[in-house]
């Protein structure tokens, strides 16, 4: 009876051991597509002009130091002249656009003759101004000459002591169902303070206003990222415009990192940082320099790009680990959170593709944006050490970084480069064998081959990739198509 006990015993330590074992890989399916990404971008409200060399630094991405921010976001002021006024808001938005940038205008405040109580801060836009408050927005929008987004309101649902305008739910819809249009622009709404849908959900559920608004914005203050599901289903972009935390050290870094992997998990196209280069809450400094809360928005908008899409990722493979992937033209991206204070062994696996090595990068507490070096891949999957208190970023490469220098006994291709048939030195211990395109398709495929010649005739000019299986080991070779 013990015997059987202690065998019982040992059973079930070991599926224990199994399944924590099995639930620690982290799998990315590059097959199951999810939203499409706009990018990752920050303000330059009451900024004045930012320079060339801020401009390059946030909107550039050719060098290590450079953010690749792909979304500005601009204040509409008042009034042309209201300091900063329209040109300073101008100049910022055709660097920007110089550089790439998709460009969202946000109001904070109608013009004061158009509201309830003469004033920026507070009060209510008139019902009579509606069409004259229209006219504003488009008439900001013909002088800047670039805006790709135009939003009705910053913050509608709160009362504050600087320019701000308050809006009702009612009021909101109103204005988007028979208004909007004529501003001539993609529409966004309403930017609620906590990201509220009881200011969008009557936009979205109006037939009319509906069809007038693109865009769903909001911002995170005493929020969460969630599944908004209600505006997906309607085709709608779910951006987030607005956060941000203080101060600048690791741990504020790894909140801002973890909240920018959950938006993403969520199913939002774009996250947008508060300051761009303002004290207190900037990702870089006067001059360019980027801080370390921008090396964390780096760390996503350096290798997510406009037009990548999220895929399906274990979101938390472990605990204090966080992940979301992406997958790009040419490569794909994982992003991984690691919340713990200590260093943890992760692994990877990808599915639905073909993977030969990862290109690594990493911001901790010592590093910015550090360019760790090429991980190889065995069979799609590769395991790594996370840093304490890390934002780390795999890029994945679909080709082997070198051919390959084989020993006598190992198995040599030729000729190579190839136009019609291809030739193994020998069979002997292959079992199999694969050629794959640069996207990691896989295009000719045998097992137990019983010849050493291969026709590619069929093959267009190009590189290819050849994976074979000999004596229970994978190798592989680049082979060039003339």
């Amino acid at each position: 009876m013990m015997l059987k006990k202690s065998v019982l015993i040992s059973f079930f330590a070991f599926l224990f051991l199994v399944f924590n074992l099995s639930a620690q890989v982290a799998t990315i399916d590059v097959a199951k597509v999810k939203q499409v990404i706009d990018g990752f971008g920050a303000c330059t409200a009451w900024h004045v002009q930012f320079t060339t060399a801020e401009a390059d630094a946030a909107f550039k991405n050719e060098k290590s130091e450079q953010l690749g921010l792909s979304i500005l976001r601009v204040r509409i002021a008042p009034t042309s002249s209201e300091w900063p006024g329209w040109a300073d808001e101008k100049a910022n938005a055709q660097k920007a656009k110089a550089r790439g940038a998709t460009i969202l205008a946000s109001p904070w405040s109608p013009p004061a003759t158009l509201k309830t109580n003469n004033n920026i801060i507070g009060g209510e836009l008139k019902t009579e101004s509606y069409a004259a408050y229209a006219n504003h927005l488009k008439s900001f929008c013909t002088y800047l000459g670039n805006v790709d987004v135009v939003s009705i309101q910053n913050e509608p649902n709160i009362e504050v002591g600087y320019e701000s305008c308050n809006w009702t739910p009612t009021q909101l819809l109103n204005f988007c169902k028979n208004y909007a249009s004529a501003i001539g622009k993609p529409i966004m709404a309403p930017e609620a303070f906590n990201f509220d849908k009881n200011f969008s959900d009557p936009i979205l559920n109006d037939l009319i206003a509906n069809t007038q608004v693109q865009y769903i914005g909001g911002h995170l203050y005493g929020a969460t990222a969630y599944n908004y599901i209600n505006a997906i289903t309607k085709g709608k972009k779910v951006w987030m415009t607005e956060k941000y935390f203080n101060p600048d050290d690791i741990s504020t870094c790894i909140t801002m990192a973890k909240e920018i992997t959950d938006c993403m998990y969520n199913n939002m196209n774009a996250y947008v940082w508060w300051y761009l280069r303002q004290p207190g809450c900037n990702l870089i400094e006067a001059g360019g320099k980027l801080k370390k809360k921008g090396c964390t928005m780096g760390q996503f908008s350096k290798f997510v790009r406009p037009g990548y899409s999220r895929i399906e990722a274990t979101y938390q493979p472990i605990s204090g680990v966080y992940m979301v992937a992406f997958k790009g033209k040419d490569h794909n991206v994982v992003v991984v959170v690691n919340q713990n204070k200590n260093n943890v062994s992760q692994s990877f696996s990808f599915k639905n593709d073909t993977v030969f090595s990862v290109k690594k990068y990493v911001t901790s507490e010592s590093k910015n944006i550090n360019d760790e070096g090429t991980l190889t891949c065995v069979g799609n999957s590769f395991t790594n050490n996370l840093e304490a208190q890390s934002i780390t970023t795999f890029v994945t490469s679909k080709i082997p970084t070198t051919n390959h220098s084989l020993k006598d006994s190992e198995i040599r291709i030729f000729p190579n480069p190839a136009s019609q048939f291809l030739q193994f030195s020998s069979i002997e211990g292959l079992t199999s064998f694969r050629i794959f395109n640069i996207h990691g398709q896989p295009l000719i495929s045998k097992t137990n081959p019983e010849t050493a010649t291969i026709d590619i005739s069929g093959l267009n000019s190009g590189i290819y990739v050849i994976r074979i299986r000999q004596e229970g080991k994978d190798k592989t070779f680049q082979l060039i198509k003339k």
